[in-house]
This record gives C-alpha cells, structure tokens and sequence, in this order.
C-alpha cells in the first residue's frame, strides 16, 4: 500500500459515517466518472487519428500491415477468387 492510498484510509477513518444514500450516490457518480474517464484515455487518441487523417494529414496508424492490396489496387498480392472457365 502506497503513502496516497494510506492517507485516503486515515482521512476517511477521520469522517462521520455518512448516510446511506449519499455514500452511495456519491460512489455511483465516482464509478460513472471513472468509467466515462477510461473511454476517454482509451479512444481519445484513436479519435485524434481519424482527423488528422481526414483532415489529409499524414498519419501512418491506419496503414495496411499485411499487404494485400485495397479496392483501388486490386493486384497487391491479394487472393483470388475461382478461376471462371
């Protein structure tokens, strides 16, 4: 346990017990913070990406890794489909 988490435990041993419902309403709007926190870090700069992308910038994330060509070069190494007779 860290010196922060120590201190949080000393200073919420320090408070009168609260009501229920407010220690509840109050851990529900911390959970919905954090929550709504975690898709922020986790898409934020996804988001950034796809601007700058189509803003025309350059941004080599959305590259094709594997080589198989695209709808505008159809000869990249893709695979072919059923040879027609």
């Amino acid at each position: 346990m860290n010196n922060f988490q120590r201190l949080e435990e000393e200073e919420i041993d320090r408070l009168p017990d609260l009501p229920m419902g407010i220690a509840q309403n109050v851990n529900s709007t911390l959970g919905g913070m954090r929550t709504f926190g975690s898709i922020i870090e986790l898409y934020l700069a996804k988001i950034f990406d796809v601007v700058t992308m189509m803003a025309g910038g350059d941004n080599n994330t959305f590259s094709d890794p594997g080589g198989h060509g695209s709808p505008t070069e159809p000869d990249g190494g893709s695979p072919r489909g059923p040879m027609k007779s």
